[in-house]
């Protein structure tokens, strides 16, 4: 991982240099969610990407990312044609999907929205946070509501509609800095005892055939 990410704090640090992907810089992005645009930063300035995002809401930051091309869009129609981006990137996007009913159903039509748009031999990327992570289910899903799948369920559901996944599984948080050695001391041991079910990130890397 490139010494500059130490600029976007630890937390994106420790998810990027984790998911180990490459990106080939020029290729076109487009970040589904993409909230404040704190990725869509790493894709321009580290990858070097042609980055486009959508969200259903505009964060007041977007504007201020230069060369980024928003809309406002939701998954299930999404507002470009067929097989236009080299790259799609979701991070944690899906359990807000029908955040209320978890309907399967809409789960795949999301899915095959995000198959229609990526190019043949390219790649959809997802970084999801698992339900039952002993750190996410106290805080993320009884304190704050988020409904994160069950990792098994992600499993299942992206298998429906993609044949070429590679899944990967490990810790991510963003951890106070005065107790950072105590928390990587953590991560460190469940990443390698733990059963991989535990694990706080559910990560599907798709190659479009």
């Amino acid at each position: 991982m490139k010494s500059n990410f130490d600029q976007y704090g630890q937390y994106k640090k420790d998810i990027f240099s984790k998911l180990d992907f490459s990106f080939k810089p020029k290729k076109r992005i487009l970040d589904v969610g993409c909230g404040d645009g704190s990725d869509a930063n790493i894709f321009i300035n580290e990858y070097k990407l042609d980055a486009y995002g959508i969200d259903i809401y505009k964060h007041k930051n977007i504007d201020k990312i230069k060369s980024f091309k928003y809309k406002k869009a939701g998954i299930y129609k999404i507002p470009f044609k067929d097989h236009f981006f080299d790259y799609v990137f979701l991070h944690d996007v899906l359990h807000h999907i029908d955040e209320k009913n978890q309907s399967i159903r809409n789960h795949l039509r999301a899915l095959k929205e995000l198959k229609r748009v990526v190019k043949k031999k390219g790649f959809i990327v997802i970084i999801e946070g698992n339900r039952y992570n002993p750190l996410f289910y106290p805080h993320m899903v009884k304190k704050l509501g988020h409904n994160h799948w069950k990792q098994s369920y992600f499993i299942k559901t992206i298998n429906k509609v993609f044949d070429n996944v590679n899944f990967k599984f490990f810790e991510a948080h963003a951890y106070p800095k005065r107790f950072l050695f105590f928390f990587k001391t953590y991560e460190y041991l469940m990443e390698l005892i733990s059963p991989k079910s535990f694990l706080a990130y559910n990560v599907a890397v798709i190659l479009n055939e």
